[in-house]
């Protein structure tokens, strides 16, 4: 179109830069809404239940996934598989991952994490054997 109303190209390339660039916030909520409507749709078919559109994106942040396979929902109790627990560093095994996890964890008002967790080892007191506890006071100048 610019050759023949014999402008420059320059221009043109100038005015489909700011059209690009404007138009980015402004379809953003459509792509955006677009993108999980197509994930949905896959996940369905994997036979995942979606009630939110949202809960996709908020999967993404997800660090610990619990499901069913050990009953949580259906016996109301949250357990820890050891034979699925992977160590990704040289000579540490898994009831050392295990005990570090539950040190990670609260002993006193716990959740269902914390809980799944100390309850894997078999002395609930080992969780904080060998550790000292220091008190912090604080003194006025």
């Amino acid at each position: 179109m610019y050759p023949i109303q014999y402008q420059k190209y320059r221009d043109g390339i100038n005015n489909l830069l700011v059209l690009l660039i404007g138009g980015i916030p402004i379809a953003m909520p459509t792509v955006l809404s677009v993108t999980m409507a197509i994930r949905s749709h896959r996940l369905s078919q994997q036979g995942a239940l979606m009630k939110r559109m949202t809960a996709i994106e908020e999967m993404a942040g997800m660090n610990v996934l619990c499901s069913d396979k050990t009953g949580t929902l259906t016996l109301n109790k949250l357990s820890v598989d050891k034979n699925l627990i992977e160590v990704f560093t040289k000579g540490v095994n898994k009831d050392h991952v295990i005990l570090l996890a539950a040190r990670a964890s609260r002993i006193e008002n716990q959740d269902a994490v914390d809980a799944a967790i100390v309850g894997m080892l078999a002395d609930s007191k080992e969780v904080r054997a060998g550790i000292r506890k220091v008190l912090f006071t604080f003194q006025s100048c």
